[in-house]
């Protein structure tokens, strides 16, 4: 049984392609450019090309879709993509797994859950959530694993791992761009990406939305001091103003359109996972101390 990992050259999709060929799966490993884990059949295609897109994933029984693009391409392509995705599981007839954000939900008060409304708000919020929607009409099963953010290994693009991880293992200062004294989800990689994984090997979660399993959920401030102690080094954190971050993304792709998660970061980001833990199981989550360490390697070893 052939499990296909779209965007498997980075981040989430690297990172579940990784665990598949730990487990001894057949995995094909989808990007436009290459770079996806040693063991995984590396096949190149473009998910914008649904002919393209369909062949890629010919032959398959799980489809994870962990492709993404910056935030100022969503509108125009992520449509397309996910698109394809779902023509490519229909005509393999595989399930498809979607590597999802919390986005959909919009401004929330209290924890998330798999059962909080869908209000978006803002233009990507929105459209995640018209895309989620319109995922779970296709005619194959449709999971969609939805994570808080995370860091870790191969976590291109993670800001906690950019801002606080990175600066931190390099004997930096940390960095942050709203107070430090919320509560907030964040998620280590490897854990996301082995649910993600359960996901799409339990029929249980067909039709339906998961909130994957994270270590316990802390202040910005307490998990900065955290990563602090493990990495020896204690320099206070760096509080960006607000005029920082929309300068930034002057420069950096990845940052323009943020303002409209500004909720994300200036209220509790708290994300309940329990429905995974009682239909699949407990998946211990890594704690936040190992997974620093880990992360922190990565980031000192990297080219």
């Amino acid at each position: 049984m052939t499990v296909v990992v779209l965007g498997a050259g980075r981040g989430i999709g690297w990172e579940i392609a990784r665990q598949l060929v730990a487990d001894g799966r057949e995995t094909r490993a989808v990007t436009r450019s290459g770079g996806v884990p040693e063991g995984a059949a590396d096949v190149r295609a473009d998910l914008l090309d649904r002919t393209a897109t369909i062949e890629a994933v010919r032959g398959a029984s799980v489809v994870h879709l962990a492709a993404n693009v910056p935030y100022p391409s969503w509108a125009d392509t992520l449509p397309t993509l996910y698109d394809n995705a779902v023509a490519a599981a229909e005509a393999a007839g595989a399930k498809l797994v979607l590597a999802d954000n919390l986005y959909s939900y919009g401004p929330v008060s209290g924890p998330l859950t798999e059962d909080t409304p869908e209000r978006p708000a803002g233009p990507k919020e929105k459209l995640r959530s018209t895309l989620g929607k319109r995922l779970r009409e296709a005619a194959v099963p449709v999971v969609l694993g939805r994570s808080s953010d995370y860091y870790g290994p191969h976590g291109i693009g993670s800001l906690v791992g950019e801002l606080v991880v990175k600066p931190l293992a390099l004997g930096k200062q940390a960095m942050w761009f709203g107070p430090l004294d919320v509560p907030h989800t964040f998620a280590y990689l490897g854990d996301t990406a082995h649910a993600q994984i359960v996901l799409g090997d339990d029929e249980h979660a067909d039709g339906r939305v998961w909130h994957t399993p994270a270590a316990r959920t802390v202040t910005v401030r307490e998990f900065i001091a955290l990563a602090g102690r493990v990495l020896d080094n204690r320099r206070k954190p760096l509080r960006l103003p607000k005029a920082t971050v929309a300068l930034a993304a002057l420069f950096d792709r990845r940052l323009r359109g943020m303002g409209e998660l500004d909720h994300q970061w200036t209220r509790p980001w708290v994300v309940d996972h329990s429905a995974f833990e009682r239909t699949f199981g407990s998946l211990p989550a890594t704690p936040h101390e190992e997974a620093v360490a880990r992360t922190a390697e990565w980031y000192r070893t990297r080219p």
